[in-house]
């Protein structure tokens, strides 16, 4: 596909296709007719277990961790937000919370689901709600959840036994936004065993956490007290069809995608193209997320905004996207058409390795130590082909003038360590390090991405401009239209800094085999709920 042109994607402004839903189930182990969205049914005969392959394990279980790639698997099947989205209009929908209104500019108010239980048996009410929001959110714990509040402060109080008042430091329009993408721990698990937290998820989801073996696997199984069996209309799915679900972690996309051709998964995800074309079913879906290099602002040579400049041009995005992952779109910026904010005047940096050399040449004749030694780095089990990705661009950029450049693939952990360092502050001048990631907007609204990235206290943010932080925190608070021009005008202001170079908008790719019914989510979510069967 070419380089994105003016105007919003028709996939992405009409939504995601229609997912096929379990509106009835017996109870597990008996037969059952289920009827899908377009009105037709299919036979589910007894629950069933699943075998999923994923490429890569999460590096904890906290439940701060359930808006990552490398977490949302496991926890958003185990632990559930005030709020979810509908996975047929992808408008936010009840799930702890039955309604939600802003009683005043800073605080909205959530009117919470009655008769819930955490899987260690203890009641969700509103204290206990406010105690676990308020551990996640708390600025001293500073888990990589807060990465998405943009310096906004939150704190929830009980107003009564079922009602929750969430209020902030200034006015937050998308505050239900941001606690979608924030799931409730068991308040009881916080307060009597904290130290579990990190690797024993307890929520109320419609699966329970069992077992991490870790390196090999994890299991969760269906909760029989879920409240979602009874109240069907606002779970949107059903844990009566898959009885218990195992995890297991294979980083190599051949090997995902050989499981599913001999029986020891049901679903691979993220694997090539030609692999996902050769599975029983395949399922190809454009995401909200963007491959992005970003660049340490701190480090004297990356300092010199020419280049950054350079490194932005020297970058084939056409190649990477085309040639090696076989399709997706060049991106204009850190987020697509799907997030409100996002800027269609912006074209996608071009590709111009002869500029990119001059530029390197003018840098180096002031002084500019181009040949220090950098690490351009990725994780593992994320980025599709991320480490062909890496040793394009680093032979680019050695081609360009900067011939230091050591590309490097690195363990979840050890990449995060780097890349979410709590600030600007916190990035070491002399760390040389350049690194490749993909950004999901699930929030689909720029702020999520611009308090993350582009603030001085953004939570992976290796550039400050005390000016547009300023710009950021009054855009935050605008809505509608103006809100929609506001973060238009933070894009178009960092356009030329070069803090952060897109990429593009990857397809995701996912392997199935065959009987099982499932379409994937815009947010990427993998949701077992949502899974029916028609053998």
């Amino acid at each position: 596909m070419g380089t994105m042109k003016h105007g919003r994607r028709p996939w992405l402004v009409a939504g995601i296709l229609l997912v096929v839903m379990a509106m009835f189930a017996a109870a597990c182990g008996d037969d059952a007719t289920t009827t899908t969205a377009a009105g037709s049914t299919t036979q589910a005969t007894t629950a069933r277990s699943l075998t999923i392959a994923l490429a890569e394990e999460p590096r904890t279980l906290a439940s701060w961790n359930a808006y990552s790639n490398d977490g949302h698997p496991v926890l958003r099947n185990v632990t559930e937000a005030l709020l979810n989205r509908d996975p047929v209009t992808n408008e936010l929908v009840p799930e702890l919370a039955t309604s939600y209104e802003q009683v005043d500019p800073n605080t909205w108010r959530f009117h919470l689901r009655q008769g819930v239980t955490f899987h260690d048996g203890s009641a969700f009410n509103a204290e206990a709600a406010a105690y676990s929001l308020n551990y996640v959110l708390d600025v001293d714990n500073a888990f990589p959840m807060l990465q998405f509040f943009g310096g906004i402060v939150a704190t929830a109080t009980a107003v009564d036994e079922l009602t929750l008042d969430v209020a902030t430091d200034i006015p937050d329009p998308i505050l239900p936004l941001r606690l979608y993408f924030t799931t409730i721990p068991s308040a009881k698990q916080l307060q009597e065993d904290p130290a579990r937290y990190e690797d024993t998820p307890i929520g109320t989801g419609p699966y329970k956490f069992d077992e991490w073996n870790r390196g090999q696997f994890i299991d969760i199984s269906a909760n029989a007290d879920w409240w979602g069996l009874r109240d069907t209309a606002d779970a949107h799915g059903t844990n009566q069809l898959v009885s218990d679900v195992h995890f297991v972690f294979r980083p190599e996309t051949e090997v995902r995608a050989g499981m599913l051709a001999t029986g020891e998964a049901d679903f691979a995800r993220f694997i090539t193209p030609e692999q996902c074309e050769a599975a029983p079913q395949c399922e190809s879906t454009p995401t909200v997320e963007t491959i992005i290099v970003r660049i340490d602002t701190p480090n004297p040579v990356l300092a010199d905004v020419r280049v950054r400049e350079a490194i932005a041009l020297a970058i084939d995005k056409e190649s990477i996207m085309n040639d090696i992952l076989g399709g997706g779109e060049v991106a204009n910026q850190i987020v697509s058409s799907s997030a409100l904010g996002w800027n269609s005047s912006l074209e996608p940096y071009p590709y111009d390795p002869t500029r990119a050399a001059e530029l390197i040449a003018e840098a180096a004749a002031d002084g500019v130590d181009v040949t220090a030694p950098f690490t351009f780095a990725a994780r593992t089990g994320f980025i599709l082909r991320a480490d062909e990705i890496i040793q394009f661009i680093s032979v680019a950029l050695n081609t360009a003038g900067m011939t230091g450049v050591t590309p490097q693939m690195m363990e979840t952990a050890q990449f995060e360590e780097l890349w979410s360092d709590m600030g600007y502050a916190n990035v070491s001048p002399d760390r040389a390090f350049i690194g490749m990631n993909q950004h999901g907007n699930e929030m689909m609204d720029y702020a999520g991405s611009v308090g993350n990235y582009f603030m001085c206290e953004g939570g992976a943010s290796a550039y400050c401009d005390p000016a547009f932080d300023e710009m950021a925190k009054t855009a935050f608070q605008q809505t509608g239209d103006a809100r929609d021009q506001a973060l238009q005008d933070l894009a178009a202001y960092t356009y030329d800094t070069y803090p952060i170079i897109p990429i593009g908008y990857p397809l995701f790719n996912f392997g199935l085999v065959d009987g099982i019914n499932w379409t994937p989510r815009m947010d990427g979510f993998i949701l077992i709920k949502e899974f029916t069967f028609s053998s």
